[in-house]
């Protein structure tokens, strides 16, 4: 009979150290922990393993963090957002910096910029017509 011999000692290994799941403290745990749980991965497929320091983290957990309806979550609060508002507000405070951006961009190369304006104002042309019509 074959004996399995162990390459190195383990005690090293004993002690792990984790992040909880919940409230993000690092804590030292071994691998027997009982604060383990199984969740849905948010990012894909199948579950990842999330580790919780005290059994109070762990029931926090199961509060609405991991009960699947993260996607209408995130959907409520992008349907909250004012993008419109963010977008406008964003432009009035750098309008200068976008006025001399395009600026430089048409004295690179002057011809493509005459024909970029040539083509818009006959798009805005062909819209208003479209508009009126």
């Amino acid at each position: 009979m074959e004996t399995v011999g162990v390459r190195r000692k383990t005690t090293n290994r004993l002690i792990l150290y984790r992040t909880c799941g919940t409230c993000g403290a690092s804590f030292s745990t071994t691998a027997d922990t009982p604060f383990v749980r199984q969740i849905p991965h948010i990012e894909g497929k199948g579950l990842k393993t999330v580790y919780f320091c005290s059994e109070g983290c762990k029931l926090a957990s199961y509060k609405h963090l991991f009960d699947g309806h993260e996607a209408d979550r995130r959907a409520a609060r992008y349907a909250r957002r004012d993008i419109k508002a963010k977008n406008k507000k964003f432009y009035a405070a750098h309008a200068e910096e976008q006025r001399a951006r395009r600026r430089s961009q048409y004295w690179e190369d002057p011809e493509a910029g005459r024909a970029d304006s040539a083509y818009y104002r006959h798009k805005r042309k062909l819209l208003s017509q479209e508009v009126q019509a």
